[in-house]
């Protein structure tokens, strides 16, 4: 949060954050302080406060401080059980954003060709200017990390409902819609702890012939 001097200085502050853009703010404020950041706003969480936005970075996050935050903060889903890595984001010092990537949830994926994003989960209890591009920036690290460990295919699912801008933005492609429905038969009973609706299929190939497959399989654009 700002702290300022004297009555001057915060009229000063509060007419910059609300008259300039992101980049103009964070240009005049740097040449005043020499720290930089992202932008600087007024907080919707609580209006009377001036906040700092310094900007996102990617860090490896490890699985129990992943599960952690997943519980705490995920709409819909609780932690998943497979882990191969994660990405944690930060705001200055602060996660407010984690990627889990696991083996994919479909058995008849092959596993050691394909990983699945299991959860991307952000901390909604933030003000949205906090983790602005978190989830794209965790899409994107996920595709990269799995290129380098040799996979040649990466895929996350998403709610029918959801629009999935994240994912277009980090060059994913929509190439499936599932039935959903439950995992639990009278042979195996059990207690549905996600959502059962529909799911929409993402994908991105990381290789040159995972890549043509890919584009082959994107459904049209009314069905994403």
């Amino acid at each position: 949060m700002f702290d300022t001097c004297c009555e001057g200085s915060h009229a000063d502050l509060c007419e910059q954050v609300t008259e300039c853009s992101r980049e103009s703010f964070a240009a005049w404020f740097e040449g005043r302080t020499g720290a930089h950041i992202r932008q600087g706003y007024q907080s919707t969480v609580e209006p009377d406060f001036l906040r700092l936005d310094f900007g996102l970075e990617l860090r490896d996050v490890p699985q129990a401080e992943a599960k952690a935050f997943i519980t705490e903060n995920h709409r819909h889903n609780p932690a998943p059980a497979g882990w191969r890595w994660g990405h944690g984001v930060y705001n200055g010092g602060q996660l407010i954003a984690v990627g889990w990537v696991g083996r994919p949830v479909a058995r008849a994926i092959d596993h050691t060709q394909v990983c699945e994003v299991n959860r991307v989960c952000v901390n909604h209890d933030l003000d949205p200017q906090l983790v602005w591009n978190a989830c794209s920036m965790i899409y994107a690290a996920a595709a990269k990390e799995a290129k380098s460990r040799g996979f040649s295919r990466i895929i996350t699912y998403t709610l029918e409902s959801e629009s999935g801008h994240a994912l277009k933005a980090s060059c994913w492609t929509a190439v499936a819609v599932t039935k959903g429905g439950s995992w639990s038969c009278p042979s195996r009973p059990r207690t549905d702890k996600a959502p059962t609706c529909r799911k929409v299929r993402w994908a991105r190939g990381l290789t040159k012939a995972e890549k043509k497959a890919v584009r082959n399989e994107a459904l049209p654009a009314s069905q994403e």
